[in-house]
């Protein structure tokens, strides 16, 4: 017959690459989804408060027990959300009053440990939770909030009142004096990122290790705390990078071919793809931080899109 033996094996393979095809743009369509639900939950947030929530906010507790270790990490943006999301049950055990839940603050370590399917990418290849020593047990997460469009900008914002153009993403830690909304987006909503997609397994032993409800390494305050639930995008989508560089090296990447998904201030999801055109910008002139006199030709349109408020050109991309 013209079916045989021989001929299966052949068939197989020929068909194999379109089985993985279509069940990987599946999850990538799964993902996009899961990234329209998330920007549908910050605009009812903002509907409701005004505003979008605070990037990662960093604050103390100081309940007078000396068992308890005062200090500690805030939660971040995607604590917020949980009544915009059906996770009221969640929201109703989250104490603000307290820390997130490290070795000996217990009061949220419940919400802490909880994953919420609508923070996994199906090509994601995360654990549910990570233990890192400090916040045993956190829910891991393939999103993080945009944060800038330069790297360093965490560390800074903590010692003072952050520069407008350094920290100038819709979220920033703390947000020292300034709380987002869409009036502030001065670029244009669909012009503007909100929320990224960053795989856990990165290249040469990196990992994003994001995390939903709040950072790590939080008893000293050090700055890998927000780097757990916020990224920059000063560094190239799925940026490869040498052996050993150091954690806060993490970009926006996917397992999805050639590049991201991402959803915009308006609500809007795109994949981007890993070679949009990038310059890498470091922080160094403040008083031109985005190169206008040039056009912002030293300042690329992947990075254009992190900022609110740079008042350059994004074109096509």
């Amino acid at each position: 017959g013209v079916f045989c033996r021989d001929n299966r094996g052949r068939v197989v393979g020929l068909l194999l690459p379109a089985v993985q095809s279509a069940r990987e743009a599946a999850r990538r369509m799964s993902c996009g989804n899961n990234l329209k639900n998330i920007g549908l939950a910050l605009h009812n947030y903002h509907d409701t408060f005004k505003t979008f929530p605070i990037g990662h906010q960093y604050r103390g507790h100081f309940d007078g027990n000396p068992l308890d270790e005062d200090g500690g990490s805030g939660f971040g943006w995607a604590t917020g959300l949980l009544l915009f999301i059906e996770q009221g049950n969640q929201f109703d055990r989250f104490d603000p009053s307290y820390a997130a839940s490290e070795n000996t603050v217990t009061r949220n370590r419940e919400v802490c440990e909880t994953p919420l399917a609508l923070f996994s990418c199906p090509s994601d290849t995360k654990p549910a939770r990570w233990n890192d020593g400090a916040i045993p047990n956190a829910a891991t997460s393939s999103y993080q909030g945009a944060g800038s469009s330069y790297d360093g900008w965490a560390a800074a914002a903590v010692g003072g009142n952050p520069n407008q153009d350094r920290f100038n993403g819709v979220f920033c830690r703390d947000n020292r004096g300034r709380v987002v909304g869409l009036r502030d987006v001065l670029d244009g909503t669909s012009n503007t990122i909100i929320v990224a997609e960053t795989k856990w397994d990165m290249d040469n032993n990196r990992r994003n290790r994001s995390r939903i409800y709040s950072g790590t390494d939080v008893v000293n305050w050090t700055t890998g705390a927000t780097n757990a639930v916020l990224v920059n995008g000063q560094w190239a989508i799925n940026w490869t990078a040498p052996e050993g560089n150091p954690q806060p090296h993490r970009t926006a990447s996917s397992n999805h071919p050639g590049g991201a998904q991402f959803t915009f201030t308006d609500g809007s999801v795109r994949f981007i793809s890993e070679n949009v055109q990038h310059t890498a910008t470091p922080w160094i002139n403040p008083a031109n931080a985005y190169d206008r006199p040039n056009g912002g030709a030293n300042y690329g349109i992947y990075q254009r899109l992190w900022s609110i408020s740079d008042g350059l050109i994004i074109g096509e991309y």
